[in-house]
């Protein structure tokens, strides 16, 4: 799994690289961002051909790895290209320069996915595959986190649209019961992939996954910075907090 993991690291180096020149001449660095989940296709694809495994259990991971990295790269591109360039990015460039925006944006990102991927890297090195009753419960995990995901983005794509909702708080269908649910949906679907994973390999490993994922989620790129920006510009977004869960979909509290 070590030799699929460098494998996965070096190719994914080699796309960012070339992405980040594409960036400079297009300006705008924040095309990384769309190449978050088809790069899980990439590395499934490089995986397939290294190993040859064709089984059942093998061909299951990749169509739902597919799915779910194909659907969110279509999403980010429609969202993200015809806009400006995300002030994070410019941020990152004006503080450090281009070549170390290069290495906090890219490289890490390429380190990331190789270590995200384990799941994936585990299962496409094996080989004599059998499903089991766990097998198919983390297929469903994995589905509700794809499904979750992609109806938390097309709520707020609909309700950013309308430019009557301009300063409002998203609070509508799933977002009534989860301040993330787009979040809460990537993170189930990583969670599905590594028990898949660990239900036909043994290897403890792959749990390293989903928590790094579910990690940067809420105290790094997600939930904890989003909120940091607009807890104190949006009117009714304090109440939001008080009444509404964070992460995970639950019931409304009581104020």
């Amino acid at each position: 799994m070590i030799e699929n993991l460098i494998t996965i690291f070096l190719i994914n180096l080699l796309v960012v690289s070339i992405l980040f020149s594409i960036s400079l001449v297009i300006k705008k660095a924040d095309i990384i961002d769309i190449y978050w989940g088809p790069s899980f296709s990439v590395s499934c694809l490089i995986l397939l051909l290294i190993n040859k495994n064709y089984s059942f259990p093998h061909l299951i991971l990749i169509g739902i790895v597919a799915f779910w990295s194909l659907r969110l790269g279509l999403y980010l591109y429609t969202r993200n290209m015809g806009h400006p360039e995300d002030v994070r990015y410019s941020k990152l460039r004006s503080k450090y320069g281009n070549i170390k925006l290069f290495f906090i944006s890219y490289v890490v990102q390429a380190i990331l996915i190789s270590i995200i991927s384990l799941p994936i890297e585990s299962v496409l090195s094996a080989i004599d595959l059998r499903l089991s009753i766990i097998s198919w419960l983390s297929i469903i995990i994995a589905l509700a986190g794809i499904i979750i995901e992609a109806m938390s983005d097309e709520q707020l794509k609909s309700f950013k649209k309308d430019p009557l909702n301009n300063g409002k708080v998203m609070s509508l269908g799933l977002w009534n019961y989860s301040r993330h649910p787009n979040y809460f949906g990537n993170s189930l679907f990583w969670w599905g992939i590594s028990i898949y994973s660990l239900s036909l390999t043994g290897e403890l490993l792959v749990l390293i996954s989903p928590v790094i994922m579910t990690y940067l989620l809420l105290k790094v790129s997600g939930v904890s910075m989003l909120e940091s920006q607009i807890k104190h510009t949006k009117e009714g977004y304090k109440e939001y907090i008080d009444t509404t869960s964070p992460f995970i979909i639950l019931p409304k509290k009581n104020k």
